[in-house]
């Protein structure tokens, strides 16, 4: 689909840039990623890592303890369930900001997401966990992608570079359907931490 001419005002200024309708679409589409769990599953049901009831067995005894994690894993993984909310938001308000020729809201989601490398500490926290490895691996070259399409989009819509805008919106819509790609994951890995918890407090 060729691109169509709009124009948005941040710090009042009309800047003319073009912008493919297909990058609202990708965003909506991207934004409809796996909802993280904000609360414990019932009691007795099993943790989402390994810990499946016996088959034919009604006995809660027979459940498999889940393997425990060291504690910083469980630090670290809380952490980055509780930014998925926020990312979520700006990916939202970028969608918009796009569908509503508003560059003054694609500023400010850019603005939020550019500050996403304060969460790759906790990255090193989870390594410690093998299992994890290959999932901070995957979410570390997602985050360090919207970071730096992200500044490029701010970076852009100050400089009034319509085709800098263009190319860099382009840009950060692919690097969020990066981070989307590893949302699954990270609810599962989230899910599981709620039983960890526990774990850990017993």
């Amino acid at each position: 689909m060729s691109p169509r001419r709009i124009a948005g005002r941040p710090n009042g200024r009309r800047i003319a840039w073009t912008a493919a309708p297909s990058l609202a679409a990708a965003l909506v589409a991207a934004a409809c990623g796996t909802a993280l769990p904000s609360s414990p599953p019932p009691d007795g049901s099993p943790a989402a890592s390994g810990s499946p009831a016996a088959s034919g067995s009604g006995d809660a005894a027979a459940t498999p303890r889940p393997t425990g994690w060291p504690g910083n894993a469980v630090l670290g993984i809380e952490a980055l369930g509780a930014a998925d909310g926020p990312i979520t938001a700006a990916l939202n308000d970028l969608g918009r900001g796009i569908a509503g020729e508003d560059l003054a809201l694609m500023r400010r989601a850019a603005d939020g997401l550019a500050g996403l490398g304060v969460l790759l500490p906790n990255l090193e926290r989870i390594r410690i966990f093998e299992p994890m490895v290959p999932f901070a691996d995957r979410y570390e070259a997602a985050i360090e992608a919207i970071v730096a399409a992200a500044e490029g989009l701010r970076s852009a819509i100050d400089a009034g570079d319509a085709a800098r805008i263009t190319s860099s919106t382009q840009q950060l819509v692919e690097s969020l359907e990066l981070y989307t790609g590893v949302q699954p994951e990270l609810a599962q890995w989230v899910n599981e931490s709620i039983e960890q918890r526990r774990l850990l407090l017993r």
